[in-house]
């Protein structure tokens, strides 16, 4: 398990090794319904850190699919979170942008 970095003065945990511990967290504070509606270049950017910090492709996907079934989204939000997943999926769906290398299938996606 990653350590988390300590705030000096408080001794607690920083609240960025906090938002490192805690994907589902931070996809929910850019989905949240008081701002306005993240980009999918935004949620693009969010997919990309979380890779960079060792979230496997399966791991990242079923993130946003969570996200995508709840049912207090609105269409703007919905469809950056469709956009992204495209991403991550991989192969024809990310025209080219795909996040990983290898296009995930449902095989991989069930047994992982």
């Amino acid at each position: 398990m990653k350590w988390a970095r300590k705030n000096s003065a408080t001794g607690r945990p920083s609240a960025q090794a906090s938002a490192e511990m805690i994907p589902s967290r931070r996809l929910q504070a850019a989905l949240q319904p008081g701002q306005p509606a993240p980009t999918a270049a935004a949620l693009e950017k969010l997919a990309h850190a979380l890779r960079d910090e060792g979230m496997s492709q399966a791991a990242l996907y079923r993130l946003f699919q969570a996200e995508h079934a709840r049912s207090d989204l609105d269409e703007l939000r919905l469809e950056a979170l469709a956009e992204t997943m495209d991403l991550v999926w991989g192969g024809g769906w990310a025209k080219g942008h795909a996040l990983f290398e290898q296009e995930l299938s449902q095989a991989r996606l069930d047994s992982e």
